[in-house]
């Protein structure tokens, strides 16, 4: 073709990948163009990477494809641009919705063929010399179809069209009318005319209302008696539309202008079609973009490269959640940025299988502006079963659930551990009491009843004590600033010490809820007096035996600080209880935290089980060890 396009129009394709765009080039070289047919036009193809193409080159060739952000960064670094096309999989990438594009295309096949339409559009406008003959007339409507071509609304088609038919048709008065409700009504029309000049006729009357309800071309009298026209030419454009061709007497209308304006309302139609079609898809592409900028949970549009999904796009909620703002993340792999190091053989499978074009749904951690939290992540290729699709991934938060359904264990454990309690601590001292009672009854004997006291006063102790574990699930409420000194004092003070004595080696100020922490030492003083007689250090099998032995040395107790050391030298702060006694008991040492665990048959098992619980709630922590002198020592680390 000789034309202002040159011999030969030009396309050239510009990206990072060269497998990608050489794949375009030999598709476009295959083709020869795209079209060589009516359209009389050849393509030449130039697939080349961003960099070995000047600015000079980028103005001289007439579509430019970019199939990357790298592509196009580099056309819009050039003076001057011919028509732009984005082949991309995604009409809401950055690269399809920026504004120097013109046109997208989603498969080979639409890149082609959208292609041969911007060439045809462009050609319909190539300036020519004066021509050595008068076109016939299938000439002129083939040279106007470029004109039908490039028209992007309804309203210029059908301007187009009339245009189009003055240029074909220039005896006869042409009008464009299109059907509303139940009537047919003129939209455009030939020579000047006044749409308002022309008659519009009901859905079935008339010549265009019998062609709108039966689709059938006609020429026939024109039925109006004051039209100064004789005949019409009527043709119908899909179920809606006639264009129709007025002759006064002077001329007569024929089978050859029938089978010229046919074909002309074949490419109006056509020209209706792609338009529909691309506004279709232009507001499907608005409302996906919509949603994904609107949607609640951070979402990320992303593509792969080298095994990593790379971020193309990210919407509010992300920048929110995540604290990264979209130029920070954009290019880059999302997993260097939310993904935890302890969790990064999770992301590397969930990887895999998105490269498999797999469509995902998984609970992860993600490190978030707020720390780690809990995401439902639901993962969803534009191409399912494709390798290496892009596509978009959302987080949906599900930490509050999380830590909701852990409390319910935690509490179903202590409703478990009590249940254990209730079915058989307190029915062992409830059948005492029982007998004790019967025995009283039978014999008269009223010393009975002091046994059964007893065993009352013992279930008292366990309801007391099982209140008070309940009461260590939750939060510790408001805390002050106490001395660890008086506080350990205060306790003292509660605690029936059976002669025990108390020191406090070292102080430090605590931030605690007094009265919890006040418990808590409560239970420890307790436990020491109640299990740490001295009167003979205990041999392995002594170690169940309880209780003060008043003849021998009295207990002491020792508090104080402690700095604890880390394998990598890092201090945390803390204090601790120890006593002189006769010990932990050997082999159980990691059990005395346990509810119900004790080695006295009179004691509840639950009073250290009470003091853990208290560390836990102001998120300290606890162990137990033996003392150097081979008493019990319970370490509470603060910080």
């Amino acid at each position: 073709m000789t034309s202002a396009l040159g011999e030969h129009a030009s396309v050239i394709v510009l990206g990072d990948d060269p497998e990608r765009t050489g794949d375009i080039g030999t598709r476009f070289e295959s083709e020869e163009g795209g079209s060589d047919g009516d359209g009389g036009f050849t393509v030449e193809t130039h697939t080349v990477g961003s960099d070995a193409v000047g600015s000079e080159r980028i103005a001289d060739v007439d579509v430019i494809v970019v199939v990357d952000e790298t592509g196009l960064e580099r056309v819009r670094s050039a003076d001057r641009v011919g028509v732009v096309v984005a082949s991309v999989d995604d009409p809401t990438a950055e690269i399809a919705i920026d504004p120097i594009v013109d046109a997208v295309a989603g498969t080979p096949e639409a890149l082609s063929e959208t292609v041969s339409w911007l060439l045809a559009r462009d050609r319909g406008s190539v300036v020519r010399s004066a021509p050595t003959r008068t076109p016939s007339r299938i000439e002129q409507l083939n040279a106007g179809m470029a004109e039908l071509a490039a028209v992007r609304s309804v309203d210029e088609a059908y301007r187009a069209a009339i245009a189009v038919a003055e240029q074909v048709f220039p005896k006869y008065q042409a009008v464009v009318a299109v059907r509303d409700g139940e009537w047919v009504e003129p939209v455009v029309a030939s020579g000047g005319t006044p749409v308002e000049d022309c008659n519009r006729v009901r859905v079935g009357s008339g010549v265009a209302g019998r062609a709108v309800r039966t689709g059938d071309a006609s020429i026939a009298p024109n039925p109006n008696p004051e039209s100064r026209f004789d005949r019409l030419l009527t043709v119908p454009v899909g179920d809606d539309i006639v264009f129709q061709l007025a002759a006064d007497g002077t001329d007569e209308l024929d089978d050859a202008d029938r089978r010229l304006a046919e074909l002309l309302g074949s490419h109006l139609e056509e020209t209706l079609d792609r338009i529909a079609v691309t506004e279709t898809l232009r507001a499907e592409r608005d409302r996906l973009l919509a949603l994904f900028t609107n949607v609640p949970d951070p979402a990320i549009a992303y593509d792969y490269a080298d095994g990593d999904p790379i971020v193309r796009q990210v919407n509010d909620a992300f920048e929110a959640t995540f604290g990264y703002e979209a130029e920070t993340v954009r290019g880059e792999s999302i997993d260097e940025y939310i993904v935890p190091p302890d969790a990064e053989p999770e992301a590397d499978d969930l990887n895999d299988r998105l490269q498999r074009g797999e469509n995902v749904r998984r609970e992860v951690t993600r490190l978030t502006a707020d720390g780690p939290r809990h995401f439902i992540l639901h993962v969803i290729p534009i191409h399912l079963d494709a390798a290496n699709a892009a596509g978009y991934a959302i987080y949906t938060d599900v930490t509050d659930r999380r830590e909701r359904e852990e409390m319910l264990g935690r509490q179903n454990e202590r409703l478990d551990e009590f249940a254990s309690i209730v079915s058989h601590d307190l029915r062992n001292p409830l059948s005492v009491a029982d007998g004790y009672v019967d025995l009283a009854r039978e014999t008269g004997d009223l010393a009975h009843l002091d046994r059964a006291a007893d065993a009352i006063d013992r279930m008292d102790e366990l309801v007391a004590d099982l209140l008070s574990l309940a009461r260590q699930g939750r939060a510790v409420g408001e805390t002050d600033s106490v001395l660890l000194s008086d506080l350990t004092r205060e306790a003292w003070e509660s605690v029936d010490t059976d002669g025990a004595t108390l020191t406090v080696e070292s102080d430090v100020t605590l931030e605690a809820n007094r009265t919890r922490l006040c418990e808590l030492f409560e239970n420890v003083f307790r436990n020491s007096v109640e299990h740490g007689s001295t009167s003979s250090r205990a041999e392995p099998d002594d170690s169940v035996e309880h209780g003060r032995d008043s003849s021998g040395d009295p207990l002491s107790i020792r508090v104080g600080t402690v700095i604890f050391r880390g394998d990598d030298g890092t201090a945390t702060d803390g204090f601790y209880v120890e006593d002189n006694g006769t010990g932990l008991p050997e082999g159980d040492i990691d059990r005395v935290f346990e509810s119900g665990f004790t080695t006295d048959e009179s004691g509840t098992g639950l009073g250290l089980a009470i003091s853990e619980r208290i560390a836990e709630a102001h998120g300290w922590t606890v162990e137990a060890r033996a003392a150097e002198d081979g008493g019990a020592r319970f370490e509470f680390r603060t910080s």
